[in-house]
């Protein structure tokens, strides 16, 4: 009865073992896809209006390209996009990421922690319309656990305000044509399956 844990504990510790043996052998270019799902919680401001915060669930993708520049440290393009039906008309939502990622793994555990920095997007897929798209700037950061070579469970925030950016361009197409520009405050979690080569 009591050799079952220490056989799972020995178990485990040979699993991890052999997953970072394998992981202190990587090295140059890497590619990764990922999909999941994704919630999205988020605020709408323009001009006088003010939504209440919403949440809305849907799929997460991501991808991305760079190198291993060590056994440890990666360095990529990451474009995270969670895909939803949402908004003021609940239109199709594209709230994405286009970021410059990094991700350490661990070297005792397959444990990968990720951050990066880049250019948030979101955008209104509307069909009878020509759709209205903000920017601004988003930080993402994440886990991950290595469970077989090459695949990785991965947890993954974001933090955005698009349209900070496009605030003088949205000023001037307020004078020009009385659209106020629309504010947003969005966060999003993913929880998804990566596979990276």
């Amino acid at each position: 009865m009591h050799r079952s844990p220490a056989l799972a504990s020995i178990a485990l510790f040979l699993s991890l073992a052999g997953a970072n043996e394998l992981l202190a052998q990587r090295s140059g270019f890497i590619i990764g896809f990922g999909l999941g799902v994704g919630a999205t919680t988020y605020t709408i401001s323009s001009g006088s209006f003010d939504s209440d915060r919403q949440t809305d669930v849907g799929l997460a993708t991501d991808f991305k390209i760079g190198a291993q520049v060590s056994p440890s440290f990666q360095v990529y393009y990451l474009g995270r996009t969670n895909w939803f039906n949402g908004g003021i008309s609940d239109d199709l939502i594209a709230a994405g990421l286009s970021a410059v990622g990094v991700t350490y793994v661990l070297p005792s555990a397959p444990i990968h922690l990720s951050g990066g920095i880049g250019f948030a997007s979101w955008v209104d897929i509307c069909v009878e319309c020509s759709g209205q798209s903000y920017s601004g700037v988003g930080l993402t950061g994440g886990f991950g656990w290595e469970f077989a070579d090459l695949w990785l469970l991965d947890v993954g925030v974001t933090y955005a305000q698009p349209g900070d950016v496009d605030m003088f361009l949205g000023n001037l197409q307020s004078d020009l044509f009385g659209e106020p520009l629309a504010a947003l405050d969005k966060r999003q979690v993913e929880l998804g399956v990566q596979v990276s080569y």
